[in-house]
């Protein structure tokens, strides 16, 4: 009976890592969306009003979670933020080429052109740098529609990262005074539409749910459940060893028979 119940003991072990497996390989499935608009975009917080650029359009951002009821939290090349769920097409699948890149561009004003905190002429605004006359270290995200700087003119903006040795800063430049933007080509890969839902919050029925942990804490889970199972093992098939009275270790006395006879005799 002892035996059954450390075997039941085991199954349950073997299965509760099976679990965790499981609901981590859930946990770290990646979700791309797709542009499918000019106008689609890349906010820095999930209200309208901190709208950084406009996507390009063919391209995909990767969506990390729910941000509410309109939003998606999500990622565009190495920039964090969020994106309108009914504004992108949620797909099936990984795109070989999800983000416009290695999109660049330079300045042209010989004075350098102020790097701005927000597409703006007017304040608030803040300086947050200069880039110099001719200057291609720049990273374009996308543009953003704000206020002519020069009358009658433009009211495009590019937001952009300027790399000044180990430094970066990002911000908006008035693209006016810039020129030579690569040309971004249209994304044609074909991939499914995703109709089921993403990111379903649990619903708080009175039963246990599933719980995703991290990589080290797996580790250690699986540890804790696989010691008293290998001891439990060992335990099970341990060789047995006779004591007498005195507490002192006999030798366990074999039986031999003896060639031709019809009794058995013990051999001491």
């Amino acid at each position: 009976m002892k035996k059954i119940f450390f075997l039941i003991l085991i199954i349950l072990g073997i299965n509760c890592k099976t679990n965790i497996n499981f609901a981590n390989a859930s946990s770290e499935e990646i979700i791309y969306a797709r542009i499918t608009t000019n106008n689609v975009c890349f906010y820095s917080a999930p209200n309208d009003s901190s709208a950084l650029f406009y996507l390009p359009n063919s391209y995909f951002v990767q969506l990390l979670d729910n941000a509410g009821e309109y939003y998606y939290s999500a990622r565009y090349l190495d920039l964090y933020g969020y994106v309108k769920k009914s504004e992108i097409t949620v797909v099936k699948g990984t795109p070989l080429t999800p983000f416009a890149e290695k999109i660049s561009f330079r300045v042209i004003s010989l004075n350098g052109l102020e790097l701005r905190s927000a597409p703006k002429s007017s304040s608030p605004f803040e300086i947050l740098d200069t880039v110099p006359y001719l200057e291609t270290d720049l990273v374009y995200y996308g543009n953003m529609i704000g206020e002519a700087m020069v009358p009658e003119c433009t009211n495009v903006w590019y937001y952009c990262k300027y790399l000044d040795g180990t430094r970066s800063t990002m911000g908006f430049l008035y693209s006016l005074f810039c020129d030579k933007l690569t040309n971004i080509p249209t994304n044609t890969e074909i991939l499914e539409i995703r109709t089921e839902p993403i990111f379903v919050e649990p619903e708080n029925t009175g039963a246990i749910s599933t719980i995703n942990f991290s990589s080290p804490t797996q580790i250690l889970i699986v540890v804790a459940v696989c010691m008293p199972c290998l001891l439990i093992i060992y335990l099970l098939f341990k060789p047995t060893k006779i004591t007498n009275k005195e507490g002192k270790v006999e030798k366990v006395k074999k039986i031999k028979r003896l060639k031709k006879s019809d009794y058995y005799e013990i051999d001491d």
